[in-house]
């Protein structure tokens, strides 16, 4: 039987929580190729922001000086949380 590998990421919290299709595939390797590099760029990313954190009332926030120039990139990169893929049996 043939394969499609649908490619996701999530993000989120609670009740904005969402879950979002990249696209589909019939190739794994693609499919696992995408999620390891997009999960390695996010990971990069989220510790290059992290230098412009601090921990304000038990979480992690930007720290005031440098909310106008980093927090919509911040911002942004704090709603990514994975990419992984989904494996769909075509009938």
């Amino acid at each position: 039987m043939d394969k499609i590998y649908l490619v996701k990421y999530y993000g989120g919290s609670y009740d904005d929580y969402y879950n979002a299709v990249v696209f589909a595939t019939f190739k794994k390797s693609k499919a696992t190729k995408y999620c390891t590099k997009f999960n390695r760029i996010l990971k990069k990313w989220k510790e290059y922001y992290s230098q412009y954190e601090e921990d304000k009332y038990g979480f992690k926030w930007i720290k005031d000086e440098f909310t106008n120039k980093y927090f919509d990139r911040w911002h942004s990169l704090r709603n990514y949380t994975k990419c992984y893929y989904e494996e769909i049996t075509v009938r």
